[in-house]
């Protein structure tokens, strides 16, 4: 079953807008979420990944969307975006 199925269709640069606002609103910065909008990844699937998030109603969005975000890359052998969000490092001060 498609999770989007039932949607009406939409404008694609209406999706973008509506992603990157989303994006802006938990703290993603702005050159950050423009990153992650342009072409390398698919807008259908940074949607479900913001789906996911909201879902879950984490403590910190913006960490829970990069880690998935992150993920996606790896299953898509890309690098991540932070490797600091990647590791279970505690950092010493």
């Amino acid at each position: 079953m498609n999770l989007w199925e039932n949607r009406p269709k939409e404008n694609y640069n209406v999706r973008r807008k509506r992603v990157r606002e989303t994006l802006i609103g938990w703290g993603i910065l702005e050159k950050l979420a423009r990153k992650i909008i342009n072409p390398p990844h698919k807008l259908g699937d940074i949607e479900k990944i913001i789906h996911d998030t909201e879902k879950r109603k984490p403590k910190e969005p913006d960490k829970y969307f990069l880690k998935g975000l992150n993920y996606y890359r790896g299953t898509h052998k890309k690098s991540p975006i932070y490797r600091s969000l990647t590791t279970n490092e505690k950092k010493v001060k």
